[in-house]
């Protein structure tokens, strides 16, 4: 039954879908599962090309390039004498970044991100139809298929439109959603009874959210009735830990995936745990922080260009994450680069009084820390809101919350920042951003 439902969205549901909005992915996806195997040069010359297209195109076409671009493109290492393009002015000046000639039809997305700060960007079919194709061929990597029912732990839009456009997608995609807004231990419990009866055949969503679905399954010492092929994680910090867990709950691999809304996803781990980027769609640049391109094995800040894009062309694209080109290939055979220890995005950095900058994953092995010391915490938000201010809510036990207090207190003012002050709160629940995410490590200041 299930073999003939998964046939059914695959052939009469998602391709009619894709082929009549003109995103037709299948010869791109076909092209995708052969290039994987190219050997890096190869690779290269495919990302070459593609640049020397987009860059002949931008200049004459899009308004924000024909006052930057100069001169030719010969090899890769020109792509490095443009300037950066920050999500400032993508915000603020989005009809200058608008091709006046753009290739097939465009359609607009908005992405709300962590910060709230909405970005709208415009892809053509052609785009959205090579980034699809790209984001299929990661979950293959995964074992999952077009067609595969998934359960989707994700947000729910809050106006009636866009829930039931929302509501769409997930039918014609096949997969059942979970609200992040709606995960109490009561929906919770709603949700297995759900997915006892559909049966999905993996799980995709944010960390946060699987993992206090895992909780309560193990909490209460359930087991779902089904067998999962995979979890894919995305969006949120995907520990070492969470990894152990998850595939100990839900007795099956964890695949994570890394992107953003304005790009769609730029790298998918393979089965033997490296992520691998998409080159063929995009260059991955990895700059220090006086943006200077920095070689493999040298953390920085990640940078992208979208060589798929000619609606509005993303060429060296800040993300505001760092990360690290991995120097060595990966067992797989994939001659695709791989993106390793990719850190917490520019809010995601506490600053002390010292001007001295320190990643998220600080704060959460400190708490991994504390799990270690038998003072489990459910939930925990730290958020910077001064040099010398911070808030922490903890969701702990009462007979923990003293002592948990006194440790981070303890961690923090002899690893962080002395002079810091600290204020605890206990709560009973982390608040989630409106596009459901959430945010545990925050910087509200400049």
């Amino acid at each position: 039954m299930f073999n003939l439902k998964k046939i059914f969205f695959k052939y009469f549901v998602y391709y009619p879908v894709v082929i009549i909005r003109g995103e037709w992915i299948y010869p791109h996806y076909k092209r995708l599962m052969k290039s994987q195997f190219y050997s890096k040069s190869n690779i290269e010359a495919i990302q070459l090309k593609k640049l020397i297209e987009l860059h002949s195109y931008a200049k004459t076409s899009v308004p924000y390039y024909k006052q930057m671009f100069s001169g030719d493109i010969s090899d890769l290492d020109d792509l490095s004498k443009f300037t950066f393009l920050e999500k400032d002015i993508l915000r603020a000046r989005p009809k200058d970044l608008l091709s006046i000639n753009p290739k097939g039809s465009i359609r607009s997305k908005t992405t709300g991100g962590s910060t709230g700060a909405a970005v709208t960007i415009y892809k053509n079919n052609c785009a959205m139809a090579e980034e699809l194709a790209a984001t299929w061929r990661g979950y293959s990597w995964a074992g999952i298929e077009i067609g595969d029912l998934q359960a989707r732990f994700w947000g729910v839009p809050f106006d009636k439109k866009s829930r039931l456009r929302a509501q769409l997608i997930d039918w014609v995609t096949n997969r059942i959603r979970l609200s992040a807004f709606s995960f109490s231990d009561s929906d919770i419990a709603n949700y297995v009874a759900l997915l006892n009866k559909k049966k999905p055949i993996y799980f995709y969503g944010y960390v946060s959210m699987i993992k206090q679905f895992a909780d309560y399954l193990d909490k209460n010492n359930i087991s779902l009735n089904f067998n999962l092929k995979a979890v894919i994680t995305t969006s949120e910090v995907l520990s070492g830990s969470d990894r152990e867990y998850f595939e100990y709950v839900f007795k099956c691999k964890v695949f994570n995936e890394y992107g953003c809304g304005e790009i769609g996803t730029i790298a998918h781990e393979c089965e033997y745990g490296k992520m691998h980027i998409t080159a063929e769609n995009m260059i991955v640049e990895i700059v220090d922080a006086n943006g200077s391109v920095v070689p493999p094995g040298v953390p920085g800040e990640i940078v992208v260009t979208d060589l798929t894009n000619y609606s509005m062309p993303l060429i060296r694209y800040k993300m505001r994450d760092f990360g690290v080109i991995d120097p060595e290939a990966c067992r797989c055979g994939r001659g695709l680069p791989v993106l390793k220890e990719v850190h917490g995005r520019e809010y995601d950095i506490l600053i002390n009084s010292k001007g001295e900058k320190f990643h998220g994953e600080f704060f959460l092995y400190m708490i991994e820390d504390a799990k270690k010391e038998n003072m489990p915490v459910r939930g925990y938000q730290i958020e910077q809101i001064s040099y010398n201010k911070m808030i922490i809510n903890l969701v702990v036990d009462d007979s923990i919350y003293l002592q948990i207090q006194n440790f981070l207190m303890r961690r923090i003012l002899e690893n962080f920042d002395s002079s810091i002050e600290l204020i605890f709160n206990q709560v009973p629940s982390i608040a989630r951003e409106a596009s459901g995410k959430l945010r545990v490590i925050k910087r509200s200041f400049s």
